[in-house]
């Protein structure tokens, strides 16, 4: 078993999982480049690069076919390991995965083209003093553009995190040839049950799970239901 954490979490986020399925598998787990132990970034990456890590990371390891419980920024990775590296993966569990690109209306756009404006225009002086007069704090609005995961980041880890989730995956489901199975929380605002329908149509050989009463850690919310259809989907008996 191979466990792909998500963004901002490590091999630890897993803990339940690898200690209740180490009792019938060898489990391994890594922390992606800037995450829990690994070494910090020192250039911005993208879903790709994590990838090519992760399959380097199978072969060195050798083991090409494990099975794949990837959460969340995981099933990013996951989704372009199945469809570029098949050799290296057995079944998959997405979990609250993301990758599907989110709906985004009138207000998404007003607030980028808006953050676009006023970072041209704190680039002058006349810029600067031209929003005071509208009452403007072009600085601060600057600062405090952005989802709470984007401020909290800086240098590569900010520019890695918009490659990151600005890449659309739905084009490379189709290519995924493992049996997959995907788990999402009925209460999820990270990764709505949405993107899970939406894999499960164009995923070839893939089945929806929506756990009531779990958010987007749905493994910890539920643990029991969870791991009782994981078990099932990958073999597991006691």
């Amino acid at each position: 078993m191979l466990l792909l954490h998500g963004w901002g979490a490590c091999i630890a986020s897993f803990a339940p999982i690898m200690n209740e399925l180490q009792k019938y598998r060898r489990v391994v787990a890594l922390d992606f480049p800037g995450f829990g132990e690994s070494a910090p970034l020192e250039k911005t990456f993208c879903v790709d690069d994590y990838t090519a890590i992760t399959a380097a990371f199978i072969r060195a390891l050798g083991i090409a076919g494990a099975d794949i419980i990837a959460h969340s920024f995981g099933g990013r990775v996951a989704i372009l390991l199945a469809s570029k590296y098949p050799e290296l993966v057995g079944r998959i569990v997405f979990t609250d995965a993301a990758g599907v690109r989110p709906r985004r209306g009138c207000k998404y756009y007003f607030k980028t083209y808006t953050y676009k404006v006023l970072k041209k225009l704190s680039g002058s002086a006349s810029g600067v003093r031209l929003c005071k007069l509208f009452g403007i704090d072009v600085k601060k609005k600057i600062q405090n553009a952005g989802s709470e995961d984007y401020r909290a980041l800086s240098g590569p880890m900010r520019a890695t995190f918009v490659s990151v989730v600005n890449q659309d995956l739905t084009p490379y489901l189709s290519s995924i040839k493992a049996p997959s199975l995907l788990i999402y929380g009925r209460e999820d605002k990270e990764t709505p049950v949405r993107y899970g329908e939406i894999m499960e149509k164009h995923i070839p050989d893939a089945g929806l799970v929506v756990l009531e009463h779990a958010g987007h850690y749905s493994y910890l919310d539920q643990f029991a239901r969870y791991m009782a259809v994981v078990k099932v989907f990958l073999g597991v008996t006691s």
